[in-house]
């Protein structure tokens, strides 16, 4: 049986090693696990790659909010949805339960000042965190989205 939180992982350190950013690696590996379309993500991510460039919001975090929205959005999904927003708020407190914080920059200056131990270490477990959350979800996943046979999991 596939593991996938393996999968996952491996396919975020593999972005990250392949030079892609934080957020590109964990958007693109767990829309993948899900055989999901992936055209245009790496340009749409990025941007976010180094808390947005300015230091801000972890990337890695930002890359998973992207693809739960892209998952479990729907064809009518417009402004506020509640799955969704409770699943975002999840990875968030999962994420500073982890890290202690958000911020790009104080998690330079507490973690690792190796960017490649921090950040590469930073963006599996946040594609683990978010594929855990996907999955917990499974049943509103977008078919549209992907062609993952879903129960494969269970």
């Amino acid at each position: 049986m596939l593991n996938l939180d393996e999968e996952v992982r491996r396919r975020a350190e593999k972005y990250f090693n392949d030079g892609y950013n934080c957020a590109q690696a964990v958007v693109m590996s767990n829309i993948e696990v899900f055989n999901g379309r992936t055209e245009g993500l790496i340009q749409l991510t990025a941007g976010l790659g180094h808390g947005m460039n300015s230091g801000c919001a972890c990337g890695a975090v930002s890359g998973g909010v992207l693809a739960i929205g892209f998952l479990l959005s729907g064809p009518d999904t417009k402004g506020f949805d509640r799955t969704i927003a409770e699943v975002t708020a999840e990875l968030h407190r999962r994420f500073v339960d982890e890290f202690g914080l958000t911020c790009c920059k104080g998690l330079r200056k507490k973690l690792s000042p190796f960017k490649n131990a921090r950040c590469k270490t930073i963006t599996v477990k946040t594609a683990a965190m978010t594929l855990e959350l996907l999955l917990a979800q499974k049943a509103g996943i977008n078919a549209d989205h992907c062609t993952y046979a879903l129960n494969q999991q269970d």
